[in-house]
């Protein structure tokens, strides 16, 4: 029987994937901060793994000490590790470049024989630092020794509840005509796709989820299903970019993180299409549940 780390296993996608692999007949193992958060449904309706996992280590990729022998009996790594959002003193940096770095190097020190790492399709150009130091470790796993897999996903489904969020709210806000594209896919569909390519030699491999929309549709999908009487408004590209610097200097980790939404709403990001969970479904479902 294979045996799997996961690292990030209480994050959106982390959890889908410990059950994925669990499913598949691995033996998992995971790498998390608290034990209690297991127990819970975690963001976005993703599940408690509690029950799909053989062992447990409690640390924190950020601290290179608690790491020590993680990977000494496993075959696979797989990180999905990544801020979501600044907090506290850690950034992109501190987390998505130098905690997986951390990672990396127990994995190399064990010579396990696969790792796997969930980036960002089609904002490689971006300059905001989420994908600055993403691009950085991705640099870091190329040059390593180790074979490894890096899974490019466009967007996740629970990043389009902003939409129903805004819609719920009365107005949902585009920025330009909302006409640039992109194929999210849920985290349960992403995470059987991983899951098949844990073995996968090539790489990277770019994929999102079985249908394609622009972001007005997603918008109007949205409003549909939360209230019908939501107003969708364009706010112009132009006005957008002139805000960005008063941003940087008022609040700069918030700045980050919007830069990044801002980039990928105004270019297609469009990949190979995986999956059966399809977003109306999921806006239907994410409204019923309230």
């Amino acid at each position: 029987m294979k045996r799997v780390l996961v690292a990030g296993a209480t994050g959106y996608l982390g959890r889908y994937v410990v059950k994925a692999f669990k499913e598949a007949g691995y033996s998992v193992k995971v790498l998390v901060r608290s034990k209690e958060k297991m127990k819970e449904e975690g963001p976005f309706s993703s599940p408690a793994i509690m029950e799909a996992v053989d062992e447990f280590v409690v640390g924190d990729v950020a601290e290179p000490a608690s790491l020590k022998g993680i990977c000494s009996d496993v075959d696979y790594v797989f990180s999905s590790v990544g801020l979501t959002r600044q907090k506290g003193k850690l950034t992109f940096k501190d987390v998505d470049y130098k905690g997986n770095l951390n990672l990396l190097k127990e994995a190399e020190e064990s010579k396990v024989e696969r790792f796997m790492y969930i980036n960002v399709h089609g904002a490689e150009d971006c300059p905001s630092a989420l994908i600055q130091a993403k691009k950085k470790f991705v640099q870091e796993l190329e040059k390593s020794d180790l074979d490894s897999t890096i899974v490019n996903p466009t967007g996740y489904f629970s990043d389009m509840t902003e939409f129903a969020s805004m819609a719920k709210k009365g107005r949902v806000l585009l920025f330009g005509k909302g006409d640039n594209k992109m194929n999210p896919i849920h985290g349960q569909d992403l995470a059987y796709y991983c899951v098949r390519s844990i073995s996968e030699k090539h790489s990277p491999l770019n994929v999102g989820g079985p249908d394609v929309y622009t972001y007005r549709e997603m918008a109007e999908l949205a409003s549909q299903t939360v209230n019908p009487e939501a107003k969708i408004t364009s706010i112009p590209v132009w006005t957008v970019k002139a805000m960005l610097p008063f941003l940087r200097i008022t609040n700069k980790k918030q700045y980050d993180l919007f830069q990044f939404f801002f980039y990928v709403m105004t270019h297609d990001v469009v990949a190979e299409p995986y999956g059966k969970i399809d977003l109306k479904t999921y806006f239907e479902e994410g409204e019923a549940s309230r």
